[in-house]
C-alpha cells in the first residue's frame, strides 16, 4: 500500500524517515519520496494531495511548535467542521509530544514527533496493531 510522508517543521527527517521505515516494513508499505512544510497552508495542501494518491499520510513534526503553527492547532482547525470516524491522541512514553490518529472513512492521518527514538517507542506500542488492522480493513 502507499503511503506519504511529510515531514513538518521537522528536524532530523533522514533519521525520523529510517525510524519509520524500519518499523513498518513487515506491513509493506510503498513510502512515496517524503514532502515537507513550513506553515500551515502549505501542510494542508500536502494533505489533501497525499490524500488523492493514497490513504495514510504520516506527518512527522510540528508537536512542539508554538500555538499558531502547532500541529494541535491546525487539526483543531480542519476537524472544526466534520467530526472524524477516529481521533486518538497516541501517547508518547519518552516524552509530552504525543501523536495523533485521524480516520475518516479509508483515510488514515498519523502524526509524529520529530526525534526517532520516540518514533521508534511509539510504533512499538498499539499503534502498530492499529496500523495492521487498517491496512487489513
Amino acid at each position: 500500500m502507499n503511503c506519504e510522508l511529510i515531514f513538518y517543521l521537522a528536524t532530523k527527517t533522514n533519521l525520523c524517515e529510517k525510524a519509520l521505515e524500519s518499523r513498518l516494513k513487515h506491513l509493506d508499505l510503498c513510502f512515496q519520496p517524503a514532502l515537507f512544510a513550513t506553515e500551515p497552508e502549505a501542510l494542508g495542501k500536502l494533505v489533501i494531495d497525499a490524500f488523492e494518491n493514497t490513504n495514510i499520510a504520516f506527518i512527522v513534526g510540528g508537536l512542539s511548535s508554538d500555538e499558531k503553527n502547532g500541529i494541535e492547532n491546525i487539526l483543531s482547525k480542519a476537524l472544526a467542521s466534520k467530526s472524524p470516524d477516529d481521533l486518538k491522541k497516541i501517547k508518547n512514553p519518552l516524552s509530552g509530544a504525543d501523536g495523533y490518529l485521524v480516520r475518516q472513512g479509508g483515510q488514515l492521518l498519523v502524526v509524529l514527533p520529530d526525534e526517532p527514538e520516540e518514533i521508534e517507542k511509539i510504533l512499538d506500542g498499539p499503534l502498530n496493531s492499529y496500523l495492521e488492522s487498517f491496512i487489513d480493513f
